[in-house]
């Protein structure tokens, strides 16, 4: 049998250890089927509470793109209400009037478990489902920390097709990961609108990642993944795709999963391509020094850098990626009409040091003539503050 783990030994051994967590999981987050639902939807958006900046980014791209039936935001922090800043809790409510925002946060034992385990599945796992459990809404739009949402139509044209269909899974793309094809059909579960009575016919353990097979293949499930192919027909799981290439939204992905990651095993070499945004985020959020800080921070002897105190290693960057993440910079910042600034280039031409290549100019296939002269302009800037000694 082919797939992510084609060993059968190895397979099971993984699905026995999967099976013991979900064990051990399996009363963190509990619900009751949904009986009486409103008209609407609630965006459902986890929290990483160690990097609190992320958020005023995302909402502020968010509230954008409102639209009449967001009927609320549900934020929940990955921590407990007495661990976390309550002023950046006001301070997101204020800034964001036009968003009806409510937050929640871990219980104890929630975060302690989360906490010991460091699993950046665990973390959406929860964050979710207890955002869901608060849902009083027919539909909740699972919305990633890391996304930002350009575009200030995409998500009412989403929701109104999703509203116009019997599906109860409208998804941006299928799920191709962990021994899936695109033939499968199964909807990845960021910036998906969800269908709640459905998500709540089952327990929230249920829709936690799981190991198993699927069409002949090992597979390993990611959250809601076994019950859409268990459970719903091919018109039932749809997608509605969100164009990066005409920038209709910016999303690193993986960037909570990797900066968990280097907080569990500081400096160690592994996937870090998202890292190289979390400048931005900032930037976006309000702090301009935020890519000077980041060039500071950078050691081109240790090919790593420290942001927020966690030491997060780009031994494993490569051009392309490097290319990738000044493109998604470039797209951001232009949606956000900010003008060409000298430390941006500064700060990628470190990180081309960092992977040992030329930064001349911007090679991403979605640049745009106007993406190249933002870069050429910033690239101008830099040079011009050298000659200056600015």
């Amino acid at each position: 049998m082919k797939g992510k783990l084609d060993n059968t030994l190895l397979h099971g051994l993984h699905k026995a250890h999967r099976n013991a967590r979900r064990h051990q999981l399996a009363d963190l987050v509990t619900w009751q089927p949904a009986d009486s639902l409103e008209t609407g939807c609630t965006v459902i958006l986890g929290m990483c509470s160690r990097l609190p900046k992320i958020i005023f980014a995302n909402l502020a791209c968010l509230q954008r793109s409102n639209w009449k039936e967001l009927s609320a935001v549900y934020i929940i922090v990955d921590c407990q209400r007495e661990a976390f800043d309550l002023d950046v809790e006001q301070a997101v409510i204020q800034s964001f009037p036009r968003l009806n925002i409510s937050f929640f946060y871990y219980s104890k034992s929630q975060s302690q478990q989360a906490e010991r385990l460091k699993l950046p599945y665990l973390y959406a796992w929860m964050s979710w489902c207890i955002g869901i459990k608060q849902a009083t809404t027919q539909t909740v739009l699972i919305h990633d920390y890391d996304a930002l949402i350009l575009s200030n139509t995409a998500l009412k044209r989403r929701y109104d097709e999703f509203q116009s269909q019997s599906a109860k899974v409208q998804g941006i793309s299928w799920y191709t990961n962990n021994g899936f094809t695109s033939e499968d059909q199964l909807a990845c579960t960021f910036e998906c609108f969800v269908d709640v009575a459905w998500l709540r016919s089952f327990t929230p353990i249920e829709l936690f990642n799981n190991v198993g097979t699927y069409r002949g293949r090992y597979v390993d499930y990611d959250i809601t993944l076994e019950m859409q192919a268990r459970h719903l027909s091919d018109e039932e799981r749809t997608i509605s795709p969100m164009s990066k290439a005409d920038s209709e939204i910016v999303h690193p992905s993986q960037m909570i999963h990797q900066y968990t990651m280097f907080r569990q095993n500081p400096a160690k070499p592994m996937p870090c391509y998202s890292m190289i945004l979390l400048p931005l985020f900032d930037y976006l959020s309000g702090d301009k020094t935020a890519f000077r800080k980041a060039v500071n921070s950078i050691s081109l002897k240790d090919s790593g850098m420290v942001w927020d105190n966690v030491a997060i290693s780009l031994k494993h960057l490569t051009e392309d990626q490097l290319q990738w993440g000044l493109q998604q910079s470039i797209q951001a910042l232009k949606a956000h009409d900010v003008n060409p600034f000298e430390a941006f280039f500064d700060y990628y031409q470190t990180i081309s040091k960092v992977v040992g290549c030329q930064l001349e100019e911007i090679q991403h296939p979605y640049a745009t003539a106007a993406h190249k002269h933002w870069f050429s302009q910033s690239k101008a800037w830099y040079f011009a503050c050298l000659a200056s000694e600015c």
